[in-house]
Protein backbone atom coordinates (compact mmCIF):
# COMPACT_ATOMS: atom_id res chain seq x y z
CA UNK A 1 0.00 0.00 0.00
CA UNK A 2 1.62 3.68 -0.64
CA UNK A 3 2.33 5.73 2.05
CA UNK A 4 1.93 9.35 -0.71
CA UNK A 5 0.54 8.84 -3.51
CA UNK A 6 -3.14 8.53 -3.56
CA UNK A 7 -4.13 8.83 -6.83
CA UNK A 8 -4.77 10.48 -10.56
CA UNK A 9 -6.42 13.95 -10.98
CA UNK A 10 -6.08 14.22 -14.74
CA UNK A 11 -3.52 14.07 -17.22
CA UNK A 12 -3.10 15.20 -21.00
CA UNK A 13 -0.46 15.07 -23.40
CA UNK A 14 1.38 17.98 -24.93
CA UNK A 15 4.13 19.64 -27.26
CA UNK A 16 6.63 22.35 -27.67
CA UNK A 17 4.27 24.07 -29.42
CA UNK A 18 1.75 24.17 -27.09
CA UNK A 19 4.12 25.22 -24.95
CA UNK A 20 5.23 28.29 -26.73
CA UNK A 21 1.15 29.53 -26.88
CA UNK A 22 1.06 28.79 -22.75
CA UNK A 23 3.77 31.12 -22.54
CA UNK A 24 2.88 33.60 -24.34
CA UNK A 25 0.07 34.03 -22.35
CA UNK A 26 1.75 34.25 -19.18
CA UNK A 27 4.91 36.61 -20.43
CA UNK A 28 3.56 38.70 -23.56
CA UNK A 29 6.53 40.37 -23.66
CA UNK A 30 8.70 38.03 -24.03
CA UNK A 31 10.67 37.73 -26.92
CA UNK A 32 10.98 34.13 -28.13
CA UNK A 33 11.26 34.33 -31.83
CA UNK A 34 15.00 34.11 -32.18
CA UNK A 35 14.74 29.99 -30.39
CA UNK A 36 11.07 29.18 -30.97
CA UNK A 37 12.33 28.02 -34.57
CA UNK A 38 15.22 26.35 -33.30
CA UNK A 39 13.23 24.65 -30.43
CA UNK A 40 10.63 23.25 -32.24
CA UNK A 41 13.18 21.87 -34.74
CA UNK A 42 15.44 19.95 -32.38
CA UNK A 43 12.53 18.99 -30.15
CA UNK A 44 10.28 16.39 -31.76
CA UNK A 45 9.34 15.05 -28.39
CA UNK A 46 5.75 15.15 -26.67
CA UNK A 47 5.37 14.81 -22.98
CA UNK A 48 2.36 13.36 -20.59
CA UNK A 49 1.92 15.39 -17.45
CA UNK A 50 -0.12 13.85 -15.04
CA UNK A 51 -1.63 15.64 -11.64
CA UNK A 52 -1.73 13.51 -8.58
CA UNK A 53 -2.73 13.79 -5.43
CA UNK A 54 -0.84 12.54 -1.73
CA UNK A 55 -0.43 12.87 1.58
CA UNK A 56 1.62 15.52 3.21
CA UNK A 57 1.25 17.92 5.86
CA UNK A 58 0.71 21.35 7.11
CA UNK A 59 2.92 23.43 8.98
CA UNK A 60 1.65 22.33 12.39
CA UNK A 61 2.19 18.63 11.00
CA UNK A 62 -1.31 18.20 10.59
CA UNK A 63 -2.46 15.56 7.46
CA UNK A 64 -3.36 17.04 4.26
CA UNK A 65 -4.11 15.99 0.51
CA UNK A 66 -1.67 17.87 -1.25
CA UNK A 67 -0.85 18.00 -5.34
CA UNK A 68 1.09 18.63 -7.93
CA UNK A 69 2.16 17.35 -11.85
CA UNK A 70 4.78 14.49 -13.15
CA UNK A 71 5.76 15.33 -17.03
CA UNK A 72 7.62 12.91 -18.61
CA UNK A 73 8.16 12.40 -22.45
CA UNK A 74 6.21 9.29 -24.05
CA UNK A 75 7.84 9.06 -27.12
CA UNK A 76 11.49 9.12 -25.80
CA UNK A 77 13.30 7.19 -23.01
CA UNK A 78 13.56 9.77 -20.07
CA UNK A 79 17.33 11.09 -19.51
CA UNK A 80 17.33 11.93 -15.88
CA UNK A 81 14.91 13.21 -13.39
CA UNK A 82 14.77 16.90 -11.86
CA UNK A 83 12.77 18.03 -9.27
CA UNK A 84 11.55 21.87 -10.35
CA UNK A 85 9.88 24.34 -7.41
CA UNK A 86 7.45 26.43 -8.84
CA UNK A 87 7.52 30.13 -9.19
CA UNK A 88 5.42 31.97 -5.91
CA UNK A 89 1.60 31.59 -6.66
CA UNK A 90 0.32 35.31 -5.63
CA UNK A 91 -2.81 34.28 -6.69
CA UNK A 92 -4.15 30.53 -6.13
CA UNK A 93 -5.76 30.07 -10.05
CA UNK A 94 -2.03 29.20 -11.90
CA UNK A 95 -0.64 26.29 -10.46
CA UNK A 96 0.15 22.79 -11.94
CA UNK A 97 -2.29 20.39 -11.40
CA UNK A 98 -4.74 23.13 -12.34
CA UNK A 99 -3.90 24.05 -15.54
CA UNK A 100 -1.59 21.03 -16.59
CA UNK A 101 0.87 22.49 -19.02
CA UNK A 102 2.65 25.43 -16.74
CA UNK A 103 6.17 27.40 -18.15
CA UNK A 104 8.16 25.46 -16.06
CA UNK A 105 7.46 22.57 -17.43
CA UNK A 106 9.12 23.27 -21.11
CA UNK A 107 12.35 21.67 -19.19
CA UNK A 108 10.67 18.07 -19.64
CA UNK A 109 11.12 18.34 -23.31
CA UNK A 110 14.99 18.39 -22.98
CA UNK A 111 14.31 14.49 -22.31
CA UNK A 112 13.34 14.76 -18.73
CA UNK A 113 11.14 13.41 -16.37
CA UNK A 114 9.75 16.86 -14.49
CA UNK A 115 8.54 16.92 -10.79
CA UNK A 116 6.67 20.13 -9.84
CA UNK A 117 4.84 20.37 -6.61
CA UNK A 118 1.78 22.49 -6.54
CA UNK A 119 2.42 23.29 -2.55
CA UNK A 120 0.25 24.25 0.18
CA UNK A 121 -2.59 26.59 -0.76
CA UNK A 122 -2.86 25.62 -4.57
CA UNK A 123 -4.42 23.20 -6.56
CA UNK A 124 -6.61 21.05 -4.43
CA UNK A 125 -5.54 22.93 -1.17
CA UNK A 126 -6.16 26.60 -3.02
CA UNK A 127 -9.25 26.78 -1.27
CA UNK A 128 -9.15 24.30 2.17
CA UNK A 129 -5.36 25.13 3.49
CA UNK A 130 -4.02 28.76 3.96
CA UNK A 131 -0.59 28.85 1.73
CA UNK A 132 2.25 29.01 4.20
CA UNK A 133 4.24 32.00 2.00
CA UNK A 134 7.84 31.45 2.77
CA UNK A 135 7.34 28.75 5.80
CA UNK A 136 10.71 27.26 4.42
CA UNK A 137 9.92 24.12 6.18
CA UNK A 138 7.12 23.12 5.60
CA UNK A 139 8.00 23.61 1.76
CA UNK A 140 10.46 21.46 1.75
CA UNK A 141 8.80 18.79 3.84
CA UNK A 142 5.69 19.27 0.88
CA UNK A 143 8.10 19.36 -1.84
CA UNK A 144 9.71 16.09 -0.66
CA UNK A 145 6.70 14.67 0.10
CA UNK A 146 5.57 15.38 -3.40
CA UNK A 147 8.91 13.37 -4.92
CA UNK A 148 8.04 10.43 -2.58
CA UNK A 149 4.78 10.31 -4.24
CA UNK A 150 6.33 9.92 -7.60
CA UNK A 151 8.24 7.15 -6.73
CA UNK A 152 5.51 5.51 -5.74
CA UNK A 153 3.43 6.50 -8.67
CA UNK A 154 6.13 5.42 -11.23
CA UNK A 155 5.89 1.65 -10.26
CA UNK A 156 2.41 1.54 -9.23
CA UNK A 157 1.06 2.34 -12.63
CA UNK A 158 3.98 2.37 -15.40
CA UNK A 159 5.23 -0.85 -13.40
CA UNK A 160 8.87 0.81 -13.77
CA UNK A 161 11.37 3.08 -10.86
CA UNK A 162 11.97 6.31 -10.59
CA UNK A 163 15.90 6.81 -11.07
CA UNK A 164 17.54 7.81 -7.63
CA UNK A 165 19.98 10.26 -9.23
CA UNK A 166 18.01 13.90 -9.40
CA UNK A 167 18.56 17.39 -10.26
CA UNK A 168 17.10 19.88 -8.18
CA UNK A 169 16.18 23.55 -9.73
CA UNK A 170 14.01 26.77 -9.23
CA UNK A 171 13.86 30.11 -9.74
CA UNK A 172 12.29 32.98 -7.63
CA UNK A 173 10.42 31.81 -5.09
CA UNK A 174 10.89 28.36 -6.90
CA UNK A 175 14.78 28.69 -5.55
CA UNK A 176 13.62 29.04 -2.07
CA UNK A 177 11.45 25.94 -2.42
CA UNK A 178 14.74 23.94 -4.00
CA UNK A 179 17.07 25.12 -1.29
CA UNK A 180 14.23 24.04 1.61
CA UNK A 181 14.08 20.57 -0.69
CA UNK A 182 17.92 20.24 -0.78
CA UNK A 183 17.92 20.78 3.13
CA UNK A 184 15.23 18.43 4.20
CA UNK A 185 16.66 15.68 1.81
CA UNK A 186 20.05 16.12 3.32
CA UNK A 187 18.46 15.67 7.28
CA UNK A 188 16.03 12.89 5.97
CA UNK A 189 19.21 12.04 4.37
CA UNK A 190 17.73 8.82 2.06
CA UNK A 191 19.59 6.03 0.06
CA UNK A 192 17.13 6.07 -2.90
CA UNK A 193 17.06 10.03 -3.65
CA UNK A 194 20.60 11.23 -4.59
CA UNK A 195 20.92 14.95 -5.57
CA UNK A 196 23.53 14.82 -8.23
CA UNK A 197 23.84 19.19 -8.32
CA UNK A 198 20.83 21.82 -7.68
CA UNK A 199 21.01 25.09 -10.13
CA UNK A 200 18.98 27.83 -8.56
CA UNK A 201 18.36 31.53 -8.77
CA UNK A 202 16.37 34.52 -7.64
CA UNK A 203 15.76 33.04 -4.14
CA UNK A 204 14.72 34.87 -1.23
CA UNK A 205 16.65 32.13 1.12
CA UNK A 206 16.69 34.87 4.08
CA UNK A 207 13.50 37.29 4.93
CA UNK A 208 15.56 39.26 7.65
CA UNK A 209 18.69 40.16 5.00
CA UNK A 210 15.67 40.86 2.32
CA UNK A 211 13.50 43.37 4.78
CA UNK A 212 17.15 45.04 5.68
CA UNK A 213 17.36 45.85 2.38
CA UNK A 214 13.60 47.11 1.76
CA UNK A 215 14.29 49.36 4.38
CA UNK A 216 17.37 51.07 3.24
CA UNK A 217 15.81 52.04 -0.50
CA UNK A 218 12.02 51.83 0.50
CA UNK A 219 11.05 50.03 -2.87
CA UNK A 220 9.72 46.74 -3.41
CA UNK A 221 8.61 45.39 -7.40
CA UNK A 222 6.86 42.45 -6.09
CA UNK A 223 3.69 43.22 -3.73
CA UNK A 224 4.46 39.69 -2.17
CA UNK A 225 5.41 41.22 1.68
CA UNK A 226 1.97 41.64 3.31
CA UNK A 227 0.74 37.94 2.17
CA UNK A 228 3.90 36.87 3.72
CA UNK A 229 2.77 38.48 6.87
CA UNK A 230 -0.41 36.99 6.74
CA UNK A 231 0.82 33.72 6.33
CA UNK A 232 3.13 33.92 9.56
CA UNK A 233 0.18 35.63 11.50
CA UNK A 234 -1.99 32.71 10.93
CA UNK A 235 0.40 29.80 10.81
CA UNK A 236 2.47 30.81 14.45
CA UNK A 237 -0.86 32.35 15.98
CA UNK A 238 0.66 35.39 16.30
CA UNK A 239 -2.52 37.71 16.41
CA UNK A 240 -1.06 41.01 15.04
CA UNK A 241 -2.30 44.22 15.55
CA UNK A 242 -1.87 45.27 11.29
CA UNK A 243 -2.45 48.97 12.27
CA UNK A 244 1.42 48.62 13.17
CA UNK A 245 2.35 47.14 10.27
CA UNK A 246 0.30 48.52 7.27
CA UNK A 247 -1.57 52.24 6.70
CA UNK A 248 -3.16 53.52 3.64
CA UNK A 249 -5.10 51.43 1.39
CA UNK A 250 -3.30 48.47 1.90
CA UNK A 251 -4.43 48.89 5.75
CA UNK A 252 -7.99 49.59 4.83
CA UNK A 253 -8.60 47.12 2.12
CA UNK A 254 -6.03 44.32 3.31
CA UNK A 255 -8.64 41.77 3.50
CA UNK A 256 -9.69 41.46 0.15
CA UNK A 257 -6.64 42.33 -1.08
CA UNK A 258 -5.09 39.20 0.59
CA UNK A 259 -7.58 37.02 -0.10
CA UNK A 260 -5.61 35.66 -3.20
CA UNK A 261 -8.02 36.10 -5.97
CA UNK A 262 -5.78 38.94 -7.24
CA UNK A 263 -2.57 38.55 -9.61
CA UNK A 264 0.44 40.95 -9.57
CA UNK A 265 -0.10 43.09 -11.79
CA UNK A 266 -3.64 44.13 -9.92
CA UNK A 267 -1.60 44.29 -6.10
CA UNK A 268 1.06 46.44 -8.01
CA UNK A 269 -1.17 48.97 -9.27
CA UNK A 270 -3.35 49.27 -5.83
CA UNK A 271 0.04 49.16 -3.51
CA UNK A 272 2.21 51.21 -5.44
CA UNK A 273 5.96 50.22 -5.25
CA UNK A 274 6.65 52.52 -2.41
CA UNK A 275 6.88 50.43 1.03
CA UNK A 276 6.66 54.10 2.34
CA UNK A 277 2.91 54.01 1.02
CA UNK A 278 2.01 51.35 2.78
CA UNK A 279 4.06 50.13 5.81
CA UNK A 280 4.02 51.52 9.11
CA UNK A 281 6.81 54.03 9.70
CA UNK A 282 7.87 52.27 12.46
CA UNK A 283 9.43 49.51 9.60
CA UNK A 284 11.98 52.36 8.49
CA UNK A 285 13.19 52.60 12.25
CA UNK A 286 15.69 50.46 14.17
CA UNK A 287 13.67 49.28 17.04
CA UNK A 288 10.95 48.76 14.64
CA UNK A 289 7.86 47.75 16.78
CA UNK A 290 6.65 44.47 18.82
CA UNK A 291 4.52 43.12 16.13
CA UNK A 292 6.99 43.83 13.29
CA UNK A 293 9.63 42.02 15.42
CA UNK A 294 7.26 38.84 16.15
CA UNK A 295 7.41 38.65 12.33
CA UNK A 296 11.16 39.12 12.41
CA UNK A 297 12.07 36.82 14.80
CA UNK A 298 9.76 33.82 12.97
CA UNK A 299 11.82 34.92 9.77
CA UNK A 300 14.96 34.14 11.74
CA UNK A 301 13.59 30.65 12.40
CA UNK A 302 12.93 30.01 8.50
CA UNK A 303 16.14 31.64 7.27
CA UNK A 304 17.55 29.10 4.71
CA UNK A 305 21.16 30.27 5.10
CA UNK A 306 21.55 29.78 9.09
CA UNK A 307 21.80 26.46 10.64
CA UNK A 308 22.99 24.12 8.04
CA UNK A 309 25.32 23.87 5.53
CA UNK A 310 24.54 22.02 2.71
CA UNK A 311 26.66 19.19 1.01
CA UNK A 312 24.63 18.81 -2.45
CA UNK A 313 26.81 20.90 -5.19
CA UNK A 314 24.29 23.93 -5.48
CA UNK A 315 24.77 27.18 -8.53
CA UNK A 316 23.21 30.22 -7.16
CA UNK A 317 22.33 32.09 -9.74
CA UNK A 318 21.16 36.03 -9.21
CA UNK A 319 21.05 39.42 -10.64
CA UNK A 320 23.30 41.92 -9.64
CA UNK A 321 20.77 44.79 -10.45
CA UNK A 322 17.66 42.57 -8.96
CA UNK A 323 15.24 45.05 -6.76
CA UNK A 324 12.51 42.21 -6.44
CA UNK A 325 14.82 40.31 -4.67
CA UNK A 326 17.60 42.00 -3.60
CA UNK A 327 21.08 40.27 -4.84
CA UNK A 328 22.59 40.68 -1.06
CA UNK A 329 20.35 37.97 0.03
CA UNK A 330 22.00 35.62 -2.77
CA UNK A 331 25.77 37.06 -1.48
CA UNK A 332 24.73 36.40 1.93
CA UNK A 333 23.82 32.74 1.75
CA UNK A 334 26.75 31.92 -0.71
CA UNK A 335 28.82 33.74 1.58
CA UNK A 336 27.59 31.83 5.11
CA UNK A 337 27.52 28.32 3.19
CA UNK A 338 31.46 29.30 1.51
CA UNK A 339 32.55 30.08 5.72
CA UNK A 340 31.62 26.16 6.19
CA UNK A 341 33.20 24.66 3.62
CA UNK A 342 30.16 23.97 1.56
CA UNK A 343 30.18 23.10 -2.28
CA UNK A 344 28.46 25.99 -3.77
CA UNK A 345 29.23 28.51 -6.21
CA UNK A 346 27.80 31.65 -7.37
CA UNK A 347 26.86 33.39 -10.46
CA UNK A 348 25.29 37.48 -10.96
CA UNK A 349 23.99 38.67 -14.56
CA UNK A 350 22.12 41.44 -15.22
CA UNK A 351 18.48 42.61 -16.03
CA UNK A 352 16.84 42.90 -13.17
CA UNK A 353 14.58 39.59 -11.72
CA UNK A 354 12.67 39.38 -14.69
CA UNK A 355 14.76 39.60 -17.45
CA UNK A 356 17.73 37.40 -15.34
CA UNK A 357 15.23 34.94 -15.18
CA UNK A 358 14.88 33.73 -18.78
CA UNK A 359 19.04 33.18 -18.76
CA UNK A 360 18.80 30.94 -15.69
CA UNK A 361 16.28 29.02 -17.45
CA UNK A 362 19.08 28.81 -20.34
CA UNK A 363 21.79 27.88 -17.84
CA UNK A 364 19.27 24.91 -16.84
CA UNK A 365 18.69 23.98 -20.01
CA UNK A 366 22.42 23.74 -21.12
CA UNK A 367 23.54 21.68 -17.92
CA UNK A 368 20.32 19.11 -18.08
CA UNK A 369 21.56 18.70 -21.99
CA UNK A 370 25.25 18.13 -21.16
CA UNK A 371 24.15 15.49 -18.07
CA UNK A 372 22.18 14.21 -21.15
CA UNK A 373 24.86 13.73 -23.38
CA UNK A 374 26.62 12.25 -20.49
CA UNK A 375 24.41 9.50 -20.25
CA UNK A 376 24.05 8.78 -23.75
CA UNK A 377 27.72 8.42 -23.46
CA UNK A 378 27.31 6.27 -20.52
CA UNK A 379 24.71 4.23 -22.50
Amino acid sequence: MNRYFIDILKEGDFSINEVFVEVKKDFPALKLAWIEPLLKALFKMKVRITAISYNTVDPNGSPVVSSGIIIRPINKKPKGVLHFLPSANIDKFGSGSDVLLIFEGVLAFLGYIVIIPDLLGNGITKDTVEYPFLINGNTGQVAYDMHRAAMEYFPTVLGKPLQKHISIGGYSMGGTGALALIRHIEKENPSDIIIDRAIIGGGLYDLNVAFEEFEKTGISLYPAAPGAFKAYDIWYNLNLDYTKLFRGSLLENMHSWLDRTHNRKELTEWMGKDLHAYMHPDFFTAGKNMEINKLWEKFKENSLADGWSPKTKIVFSHASDDFTVPTRVATYTYERFREQGAPVRIRYGKGGHYEFGKWYFLRMGIYLILKRMAFWTRS
